[in-house]
Order: structure tokens, then C-alpha cells, then sequence
């Protein structure tokens, strides 16, 4: 199961990329080709204006949420 520990974002703020529990880094694109592959069954895609990115699913903590992971 890949865990995400960190993001990399664009000027905007958007998350371009993640790193994952193993330090990995993979794109966004990578990141939603994984979760619809069932391979992230912890994270599932939305379409933004047209683009998908990650969510991670409800839980009981917001220290797992996306955003909650630090910068790298």
C-alpha cells in the first residue's frame, strides 16, 4: 500500500508531486493512475477544471489529509 508522506506544489498550490512511505517521488499524473488502479485503496481522484488529483478518504484524523504533509 502506498502511504503519501509529502507533496511538491506549483505556484498556485496545486500538488504536483508526492512523495510516498518508501521516499519514492511520483508525479500527480503517476499518483491518479495509481488510484485508479486500486493500488492507493487509501486515496481516490477528482477532476478539477478538467484535471484529476488525489483526495485522500475520510478518516477520523486531518493529519492524514494531503495537504497535512510537508512540503518537500
Amino acid at each position: 500500500m502506498a502511504k503519501i508522506t509529502g507533496r511538491r506544489e506549483s505556484e498556485t498550490g496545486a500538488n504536483t508531486h508526492y512523495r510516498l512511505g518508501n521516499n519514492q517521488i511520483i508525479t500527480r499524473a503517476e499518483g491518479v493512475r495509481r488510484a485508479e488502479a486500486g493500488l492507493m485503496p487509501d486515496y481516490h481522484v477528482i477532476k478539477v477544471n478538467g484535471v484529476k488529483y488525489l483526495r485522500d478518504n475520510p478518516g477520523k484524523s486531518k493529519l492524514d489529509n494531503i495537504d497535512s504533509q510537508p512540503l518537500i
